[in-house]
This record gives structure tokens, C-alpha cells and sequence, in this order.
């Protein structure tokens, strides 16, 4: 879990931006910056001053926008029992160097374990199954965006078929639907589900409860030191990023879509989404 930081600081004023439909005009109307630099500075080339104005007229914490760019800060690495997450290549045009992150959670004690979010392959995920002698009992889906579910159908092959679990809002069918606030248990542990849609309809976070800390398996709620995309639903995001995630206790895990895991204190301290400084 020790993958790069899934967005630039580009990505996050463009994310901000969008979600407030704030074009390059406006923001120059608004910041004094021409639109030639707004575009430079959206395209990747960091001012800090411009930095700064922007991320100001954004909503967003301008140190942090900056401590990203810089790139001074990254989460501490995680090793916690009965978590594992897997990294595995799923380019697109344009982003030819795109990952997508699947996660295992285990008890240990009964050998019984949940799969969320497939991802593109399972090959590695597979190797530890056989060789932990671990039987998956569920696969929880945080959404359906084809890179979380790439090799679904090759884990369930794999695995004797397990139910699979998604939301009702999520537009895939043959699959087992829930609502928000649904409890799963696996062993001993427990998952509550939270829905954190905004990135997609029915965008879901799983709490899981009964390892040595707590662990979120967010999906494309929330990055490290972002958030997906939801340019039709950012308003709806941010409130259930603030409300359902980053109000767990600051120990608890957060394990994303993309990009490396981190946890509720570390992001509260520095997304730029969500920290608020004087500056």
C-alpha cells in the first residue's frame, strides 16, 4: 500500500472547479489571474501565488493544494492485521498509468474473508486466498465503474461464487441489493454500510469492525488528499465525505480506489477538501 498519490494538485482544482461550474473565465474574473495562466496552472505547471488565489476562490485549503504540488507529505504506510490491498494496472486513454486498488479483509480466527472491489486482476489476490486457505464468504462492490469490477467474474469462478453485494442505486443487475445501513458479518467481524454516493449513484462505504483498528473501505468516496470526481453531485459528496467518513475515529483506516491508503486523522490534516487553515 505504498502506491503514488492518485491526484495532482491539477486534479484537485480541476475537481473543485467543476464541481462549483466554475470555468476559466470565471475563476480569471475572480482571481485577477489571465486565463492563460489559470490554464497553465490547471494543466500541471505549479505557481504557488496562483496556486494560493485559486484554491482560495475554490473552497479549498490553499497549504494543503500547495503541500500536494510540492509533494512534502504522504500517509504513513499501513500494516494491520487481516488487511490486505492489492494495486493493479488498469490503463485508459489519457491515463495510461491508472491503477485500481481491491482489498482483503480476514479473520483470522475463522479463516473467513471478504473481497471488496475486484479491481483488474486478481491474480495476486488469488495466490493469497489458495495459500492462506482463506474461504471467501462475501464480495462487497463500492460502485460499478468498470475498473473496480474488471475481474469480478474471474474471482467468482475462482472462488465457489459467493453472493455479491451492492448498492440498490447501482445500475448492475443479477447481483444482491442493499440499502443503506446494512450489516455484514464475516466471522467476527462486522461491515456496516454507508452510502457516500456523489461519484456515483450509489457509492458506498464499508466499516469494518473486529480488527485490531477500524477500517473504511471508501472506494471513490475519497482519496488521499482528494476526492472523486462528482461534478453533478459535489455538494452531495463533500457532505457525505465530511459526515459518514472523516467522522470515524481519526485511527480508523481509510482504504481507496485509487492511490494509497491513508486515515481519517491524516486527511482532515491534509486534503485540501476538507482541512481548514487560517491561510
Amino acid at each position: 500500500m505504498t502506491e503514488r498519490i492518485e491526484d495532482g494538485f491539477e486534479d484537485v482544482l480541476g475537481k473543485a472547479a467543476s464541481g462549483l461550474g466554475l470555468d476559466l473565465l470565471q475563476l480569471s474574473e475572480r482571481t485577477g489571474i489571465s486565463i492563460e495562466d489559470l490554464n497553465a496552472l490547471m494543466e500541471g505547471k505549479f505557481d504557488e501565488e496562483a496556486c494560493l488565489l485559486v484554491s482560495r476562490e475554490l473552497h479549498l485549503d490553499g497549504p494543503s493544494v500547495v503541500q500536494l504540488a510540492k509533494g512534502t507529505w504522504r500517509p504513513e504506510p499501513v500494516d494491520l492485521k487481516g488487511l490486505t490491498g492489492y494495486t493493479t494496472p488498469f490503463p485508459v486513454p489519457g491515463y495510461e498509468e491508472m491503477t485500481v486498488n481491491s482489498f482483503l479483509v480476514l479473520d483470522s480466527e475463522s479463516k473467513s474473508g471478504a473481497v471488496f472491489d475486484p479491481g483488474a486482476d486478481v491474480s495476486a489476490l488469488l495466490a493469497d486466498i489458495q495459500r492462506l486457505d482463506i474461504k471467501i464468504e462475501r464480495i462487497f462492490l463500492t460502485h460499478s465503474h468498470d475498473d473496480h469490477i474488471h475481474a469480478l467474474s474471474e474471482l467468482l469462478e475462482k472462488t465457489g461464487n459467493p453472493p455479491v453485494w451492492i448498492h440498490e442505486n447501482e445500475p448492475l443487475s443479477g447481483l444482491n441489493h442493499f440499502c443503506e445501513g446494512r450489516i455484514f458479518r464475516v466471522g467476527g467481524l462486522e461491515i456496516e454500510s454507508r452510502l457516500t454516493n456523489g461519484h456515483s449513484p450509489g457509492g458506498t462505504t464499508f466499516v469494518v469492525s473486529g480488527l485490531s483498528k477500524p477500517v473504511a473501505i471508501v472506494g471513490d468516496s475519497l482519496f488521499c488528499c482528494s476526492q472523486g470526481g462528482a461534478p453533478n453531485a459535489y455538494e452531495r459528496a463533500l457532505e457525505n465525505n465530511r459526515k459518514k467518513i472523516l467522522s470515524l475515529p481519526d485511527e480508523t483506516i481509510l482504504c481507496p480506489g485509487h492511490g494509497p491508503a491513508t486515515t481519517v486523522g491524516e486527511e482532515k490534516q491534509n486534503n485540501p477538501f476538507f482541512r481548514r487553515s487560517d491561510s
